[in-house]
């Protein structure tokens, strides 16, 4: 079933028509005067407003949803207005927009009057894509096996690690055939062109990177030619498809900034689904990596179920704006991603006589100690991201001797402290009656010095591999440990301090540590090691950085990584955590600094098959197996183990992560 809505603007009034399947198209009806043009900018301002701050829509724009569902409707009859279908066989509703500001309006917000949650966008009744005409003949292509997909990130592979790891069960079960990506210096547009050119042709091409416009001409960021940025017009893309994969391509999905931004020359995506391919997915405005990651694992995920979607885009992109809305608790950046449509059917592939063959199982590595869960084995046998808290049994000896300080000279003061505070209470005490200055020199005291790292961290370093990984320790121990065993990957270290990031780098295949005056515009994230400092100390060169030490501290010093950076940098290292499972070690949940930078990093919750290594002493594991305290929705980790120091070095030792 299909039900085609014109939208057009006369003045500034809008105007409606619509036609059911094949009947003759009803006669224009005007929205009214509240929903004029201007009225429908604010409506679009609103929902991108909401967008920008994950947050739903507030009751005004609920209201205005609602209002233009009514009247985009007005004058079918009840059966029609209600868009009844039958079970298992949703209307197809096709929005043609031929006014760029109409284009820029959230459509797929519209919500059946009476329903919070009634919006087209994630209706399993109602499947709305935007209309695009062409000429070019259209039929859905034939899929035997799984859905080829090949990933172009002109600005490294940071975002496909998340995507690949994403798509992991359908890779293994064989319903999607990971292409080898496109990335940096190979996604240059001749290199790219190129690839289409050859076999394996994919069914499915998927652009992570910039979209913009040059002097209205919707543009796409390749990678740089000899340092400039090669910005390249959508036309030209569409061109090249046309040309040598018209009957291959079906699918383009533009994870980039606006690329269903309208203009004079239409939207990147609309030229794109006029010329070379039946659907293009893009975003009308920009929205989180972690949002971005969402919708295309869900879009694929029911895209290349077959048996569900029956290769239907339109019902596959209301399942992942579904699927952003209960992640993201009802946030309006479910209505970014847009579905621009060239035939009239929504199903662009068939799947009819598909034989599906999944891949052989991969094998994990395994820890070398006896007696390790292998759990720990898991882990180390993919990427993950190391969070390193400061209660390792190494660190103790200077804690303790740094506490007792504190203690005498408080005595000294006249303003003796209880023995069982805790090191943040203590230092605030000492911070109140000695000084913020003091507290620092009594720091330096006690932590200065080239003291080597431990066995134990050595020997973590060897797994700690490219990505992004945090340590909380005030030694450079970690840093030079890594630097020390990854000697042919650039190293980055962020750490938070009174004047903001200090930032440091050590080059691949380099000896020595420069400060960085601005950040890198972008980091390899597959090939490179960014190591985040957030509760400071002294850095890989031995030079001192006011450390968090008080309650005020944790509190007040503790910042967002996505304040601190350029937001596509921001961006790639936050995609990298939200998805990467996180290797918890040296940490304690009864902690209140340590549950609070978990928050900070992990604001959506950990990510799944996270695993947190306790020492055995520590009597928490059913604490983290229940989730008390941790971000999110109060889930428990996936795994929890108890292992000694000892028995870590053995295994991390009898693994290469270089």
């Amino acid at each position: 079933m299909r039900m085609e809505i014109d939208l057009a603007s006369a003045g500034a009034e809008v105007r409606a028509s619509t036609r059911w399947g094949h009947e003759d198209r009803t006669a224009p009806h005007g929205l009214g005067s509240d929903l004029d043009v201007q009225a429908l900018g604010r409506f679009a301002d609103g929902v991108r407003a909401a967008a920008a701050a994950a947050r739903p829509l507030d009751a005004g724009l609920l209201d205005t949803a609602q209002a233009l569902h009514r009247a985009v409707l007005r004058g079918l009859d009840p059966l029609r207005s209600g868009l009844a279908a039958a079970p298992g066989n949703p209307l197809l509703v096709r929005l043609w927009l031929l006014d760029p500001k109409l284009q820029a309006v959230p459509w797929e917000a519209l919500c059946r009057p009476g329903e919070a949650m009634g919006f087209w966008a994630s209706s399993p009744a109602l499947l709305p894509v935007r209309g695009v005409t062409t000429s070019e003949p259209w039929q859905p292509r034939a899929v035997r096996g799984a859905l080829r997909v090949l990933a172009v990130a002109p600005l490294g592979s940071a975002g496909l690690d998340a995507l690949r790891g994403a798509l992991g069960e359908r890779i293994d079960a064989g319903e999607v055939e990971w292409l080898d990506p496109l990335v940096g210096p190979a996604a240059r547009v001749a290199g790219v062109f190129d690839r289409l050119r050859r076999d394996p042709i994919p069914h499915v091409l998927h652009f992570v990177g910039h979209g913009g416009q040059d002097h209205g001409i919707p543009v796409l960021r390749f990678a740089d030619e000899d340092g400039d940025a090669r910005w390249v017009p959508a036309e030209l893309l569409a061109q090249q498809i046309q040309a040598s994969l018209r009957s291959f391509l079906r699918l383009i999905v533009l994870e980039a900034c606006e690329g269903a931004r309208p203009s004079a020359f239409a939207s990147a995506a609309e030229i794109l689904a006029r010329t070379g391919v039946d659907a293009v997915v893009a975003h009308l405005w920009p929205v989180k990596a972690d949002v971005a990651r969402v919708c295309s694992a869900e879009l694929y995920r029911a895209l290349a179920a077959g048996y569900q979607s029956k290769g239907d885009v339109a019902f596959s992109m209301n399942e992942a704006r579904r699927a952003i809305l209960v992640a993201f608790d009802g946030s309006a950046e479910a209505f970014s991603p847009v579905v621009y449509l060239r035939g009239p059917e929504s199903v662009i592939f068939d799947f009819k006589g598909r034989k599906i063959t999944p891949p052989s199982p991969r094998i994990q590595a395994t820890p070398i100690a006896r007696g390790i869960d292998p759990a720990l084995g898991r882990m180390l046998g993919k990427p993950f991201s190391l969070l390193l808290g400061d209660r390792s049994r190494e660190q103790r000896p200077l804690i303790s001797s740094f506490r007792d300080k504190l203690h005498k000279e408080l005595a000294k003061a006249a303003a003796p402290a209880s023995p069982g505070m805790s090191m943040s209470s203590l230092a605030q005490r000492f911070a109140l009656h000695r000084g913020a200055p003091k507290l620092e020199t009594e720091f330096q005291k006690t932590f200065r010095g080239g003291t080597p790292p431990p066995p134990f961290i050595e020997a973590l370093a060897r797994v700690v591999g490219p990505g992004v990984h945090t340590t909380l320790l005030r030694h450079p121990w970690l840093e030079q440990a890594v630097a020390e065993k990854h000697p042919r990957r650039g190293i980055y270290v962020f750490q938070q301090g009174d004047q903001g990031l200090t930032m440091l780098c050590r080059e691949a295949g380099g000896t020595d540590w420069e400060e960085l005056d601005a950040p890198p515009e972008t980091i390899d994230l597959e090939q490179e090691i960014v190591l985040f400092r957030p509760y400071g100390g002294y850095t890989p060169e031995q030079v001192f950085v006011r450390p968090l030490l008080t309650e005020d501290d944790y509190q007040l010093g503790l910042r967002d990584l996505d304040g601190a950076l350029p937001r596509d940098l921001a961006n790639a290292i936050l995609s990298t955590l939200s998805y990467r499972p996180a290797l918890l070690l040296g940490m304690s949940i009864v902690t209140g600094h340590h549950r609070l930078l978990l928050h900070r990093l992990y604001p959506r919750g950990v990510p799944r098959g996270s695993l947190a290594v306790l020492d055995p002493d520590d009597l928490e594991r059913e604490l983290w197996k229940k989730g008390s305290g941790l971000p999110g929705k109060n889930e428990g980790l996936d795994d929890v183990i108890e292992a000694s120091m000892d028995e870590l070095t053995e295994a991390f030792e009898g693994e290469d992560g270089a």
